[in-house]
């Protein structure tokens, strides 16, 4: 107990040293013996706690956990009285924290060491001491406007006691004053751009919104937002999909894209595909007077639904048959089987022309001529006649004649089992709408900044 730290750091170091690659219990307790013969009773106790972790019926190693440690604990318990009646406040709880770390391990092996329990109430006044201490200098520092060291302050009274006075709001005072602040300033420069994430991460840190941080947030966010003039299609051959589609476009601006807002189209309620890109007059005017920083114009045309089948070939399979002849022999023959191979296919598509716009430059800033497409294929297989016995005896080829290498066996069988009916044309068509609305959203996404 009486040697200096650096001796005892060198000694550990050698002890831990010669665990080398065994970390046995013997060689765990052999270094406990060493450290005690040293006078270094703190590290010989860790070793004999170890070592029985380690074997739970190494007797030696539980008899000297006993000897070594109760020597240990009376060691930590005379520093933690020493230091919490020279108001070492800070050395008295970590005293009694390793004084109760130690006998708890100690104590889950079956080995009982004691302290003076009168010692508990001491240590909960000194809680109570390092808790009046912590909060007094957090709360002075938030008071200076000093946040992140009164936050390390607070931090130690919510450690011993998160329910202490009002140290858990002070906390998040701590924290998110400083964000809000910041924010503020952003705000006022009209920077929206870099007061969001400030404001974001005031949300993650405060249960409930701070000041009035959520409304900011959502201020910020709206002030983000683009508005996109979405122009009703009057050029499109597939005038029904067009229509369709302008109600789901706007739908998904409304509930789907964060950064984007849909502008009232007013007077503006559609317009020509051709030559708007190119019109930098008719662009500025109409920005001008809708106030819209991005346009979307559109077109459908060229809608096509095609059913293909059912085509049916006629195929061999081959059910394997086994029987006994009159002289007892087991025999196994394939027999010979018809079935056809069916198939069926549904397409449905069509051609989806955009153009979007950054009205502030005039610029088209993205043109696709897209093939919306969708398609459903069903293939079966089907005997000719009712199957005799269980699938598992037929055969797409005579395993006694026949390498059948190219076939996967489960998957043909499956074949007999696979669905047999074709998505119709609507329920194709509803798919291939939402992949239209699934490839504008993109293109807002990727394109408006």
């Amino acid at each position: 107990m009486n040697k200096t730290i650096s001796i005892k750091i060198l000694l550990l170091f050698l002890s831990i040293a010669f665990l080398g690659a065994c970390s046995g219990t013997r060689k765990y307790f052999k270094a406990g013996e060493k450290l005690e013969s040293q006078g270094l009773i703190d590290e010989a106790a860790e070793f004999y706690l170890e070592a029985l972790q380690r074997k739970n019926t190494n007797t030696d190693a539980r008899i000297k956990l006993k000897q070594t440690g109760q020597k240990y604990v009376s060691y930590l318990s005379s520093e933690f009285f020493r230091n919490y009646n020279l108001d070492q406040t800070e050395a008295s709880l970590e005293s009694f924290e390793k004084l109760k770390s130690f006998t708890s391990r100690a104590g889950a092996l079956g080995v009982d060491l004691n302290y003076p329990t009168e010692y508990e109430n001491d240590y909960k006044a000194a809680i109570e001491k390092y808790c009046i201490k912590n909060y007094a200098l957090g709360l002075g520092l938030l008071k200076l406007k000093k946040y992140n060291e009164g936050l390390k302050y607070l931090g130690n009274v919510a450690k011993y006691n998160p329910e202490y006075k009002k140290v858990g709001e002070l906390k998040t005072t701590a924290v998110c004053e400083p964000l809000y602040q910041n924010a503020i300033s952003f705000i006022e420069n009209k920077n929206y751009a870099q007061a969001i994430p400030l404001l974001s991460s005031i949300q993650k840190n405060s249960s409930n919104s701070y000041k009035d941080s959520k409304e900011l947030l959502d201020l910020c966010l709206t002030q983000q937002k683009k508005g996109l003039l979405l122009f009703k299609s009057n050029s499109s051959t597939e005038q029904n999909i067009a229509d369709y589609l302008f109600d789901n476009f706007s739908a998904a601006i409304a509930n789907d894209l964060n950064k984007v807002y849909l502008v009232g189209n007013g007077p503006f309620t559609s317009l020509p595909q051709g030559n708007i890109g190119s019109n930098v007059d008719l662009i500025q005017s109409i920005k001008k007077a809708t106030g819209a920083d991005y346009f979307y114009t559109y077109s459908v045309a060229n809608k096509q639904s095609q059913l293909t089948g059912p085509s049916r070939n006629l195929a061999k399979c081959f059910q394997r048959i086994v029987y006994k002849t009159n002289d007892g022999r087991i025999i196994t023959d394939y027999k010979p089987t018809d079935y056809y191979q069916t198939l069926i296919k549904r397409s449905y598509s069509y051609q989806l022309n955009y153009t979007l716009i950054n009205a502030g430059s005039s610029q088209v800033v993205s043109s696709q001529n897209l093939t919306i497409n969708r398609q459903d294929d069903v293939e079966y297989n089907e005997f000719a006649y009712p199957p005799q016995t269980s699938i598992d005896n037929y055969f797409p080829f005579n395993p006694l004649s026949s390498f059948g290498g190219q076939y996967n066996i489960n998957s043909w069988r499956g074949l007999f089992s696979s669905k047999r009916t074709i998505k119709s044309e609507e329920e194709l068509a509803t798919l291939a709408n939402q992949d239209a609305v699934k490839k504008f959203k993109e293109a807002l996404t990727n394109y408006i900044q």
